[in-house]
């Protein structure tokens, strides 16, 4: 799927983001890390509703012990996140699939963020494109974008860093700044 969205970009992708998102259709990978969580002002006002859509990690912190599976299935790709901190475990669930020219991560209640990919210095980018609310085979844009504001998602592998995938995802709202992030690395255990 992804392979395919990047055509001749996908041979710029570094050698690890390429085995993320190069998994055939059955197989499975997983891998752990560990991610500082941040949120914005704004966002802490919003949280009791993200919650109801499962999009979000629900508490802030640093040094989250993080296990990310991964599996594809068909043209779909499903993302199982634990967030570990101290004895409490956050999970986050989402399913990826492909629309014409780009990728929507489905959370809860049919909520999705479409995005468009690119590819900058051996990193996949996530352009965020806006949300929308799944009917059928059905995308219907919402303008959640107002309310929670933009998205930025890299995905790369650091030349000075031992781990095999360094990431950051920062939501940041035009009126109301910044938003919520994580960020962090990981390395593949199977």
């Amino acid at each position: 799927m992804f392979k395919t969205l990047l055509a001749d970009q996908w041979d710029l992708l570094s050698p690890a983001v390429q085995q993320h998102y190069g998994i055939k259709d059955g197989e499975e990978i997983s891998m752990q890390g560990e991610l500082a969580v941040k949120h914005g002002r704004f966002i802490k006002l919003l949280m009791p509703l993200i919650r109801l859509t499962g999009a979000l990690v629900p508490v802030e912190g640093e040094k989250f012990n993080v296990t990310v599976e991964n599996k594809r299935m068909g043209n779909s790709f499903y993302w199982h996140r634990r967030f570990k901190k101290g004895n409490k475990v956050y999970e986050f669930k989402s399913k990826m699939q492909q629309f014409n020219n780009d990728i929507v991560e489905f959370v809860g209640l049919g909520i999705g963020i479409r995005m468009g990919l690119k590819v900058i210095d051996g990193g996949l980018v996530y352009e965020d494109k806006g949300y929308v609310l799944k009917l059928g085979s059905i995308l219907i844009p919402v303008p959640l974008r107002l309310l929670i504001g933009k998205s930025f998602i890299e995905e790369f592998t650091s030349k000075d860093s031992p781990h095999d995938l360094e990431m950051r995802f920062v939501v940041k709202h035009p009126w109301f700044g910044f938003g919520f992030s994580y960020m962090g690395y990981f390395n593949f255990t199977k």
